[in-house]
């Protein structure tokens, strides 16, 4: 992938892609859906919609979760890399690197859990007055504002830690910052493919639902050709750091 870096490129490369492997495609989001709904009811049966019995749904869903995106990125990455037939043993997703993607979000989730606590506490104690019992009044439209600004700053900035998990075994800390590093100067860049990816799941969503089998894991296909792409475009001396940037800092 030599190619000039740009939405266009990466989105063609996408459907490429998506055209050769799209039965593959469909398959992994319909044991996707099938599994949240087949979840959501026996859940909803078994603790109905008290406390317990959404905090099981939750672990469920989370687990699940880690573990299907480690399978699909694995499958593609692999497709990607040697351009042949995935085996059965590609479909069962690594322990260990789902373990380390279920930290990463966890890290994730505490941090952006931060980010809303500590704004909300800010505006609401400079704005007493308010009636937090609507949501959706002219007055908490700024801290949601404000509280929006942080989270999508973030996940444009860490939206390839389960690429680095899953391409380079890299473990929940280094993923991290090796997203961190490897997505600075191309901010907007991403910006833009996460619009083209909400457009893409939208029309998905208008087509009674149905569009959604294909726009959400192609979804997950930019991202994988975009890390692609970025990491082919580093230079040896970058490189040396995604792969290893605790020596580095020592240098």
């Amino acid at each position: 992938m030599d190619k000039t870096l740009s939405v266009s490129v990466i989105l063609n490369d996408a459907w490429e892609l998506a055209k050769k492997n799209i039965w593959i495609l469909i398959g992994f989001t319909v044991v996707q859906f099938v599994f949240i709904f087949m979840v959501t009811i026996l859940t909803g049966l078994i603790g109905g919609m008290s406390g317990a019995g959404v905090l099981i749904q939750n672990v469920v869903l989370s687990l699940f979760d880690a573990f299907f995106t480690v399978a699909f990125y694995q499958v593609f990455f692999k497709l990607i890399d040697e351009d042949t037939d995935p085996e059965f043993p590609d479909f069962i997703p690594n322990l260990v690197k789902a373990v380390n993607f279920l930290v990463v979000k966890l890290i994730i989730g505490l941090i952006m859990v931060f980010f809303i606590a500590i704004i909300s506490s800010v505006y609401f104690y400079n704005k007493p007055d308010i009636d937090t019992s609507n949501p959706l009044s002219w007055d908490m439209l700024p801290v949601f504002g404000l509280i929006a600004i942080p989270l999508i700053f973030l996940t444009i900035r860490l939206c390839f830690v389960v690429c680095f998990i899953v391409d380079q075994e890299s473990g929940s800390s280094e993923s991290i910052t090796q997203s961190w590093a490897i997505t600075k100067g191309h901010f907007w860049l991403i910006t833009l493919l996460f619009l083209v990816m909400l457009g893409l799941n939208v029309l998905g969503a208008m087509a009674f639902l149905l569009g959604l089998l294909f726009t959400v894991p192609f979804s997950s296909l930019i991202l994988i050709i975009a890390y692609r792409h970025l990491v082919n475009s580093y230079t040896d001396e970058e490189e040396i750091l995604l792969e290893d940037p605790e020596e580095n800092n020592g240098n």
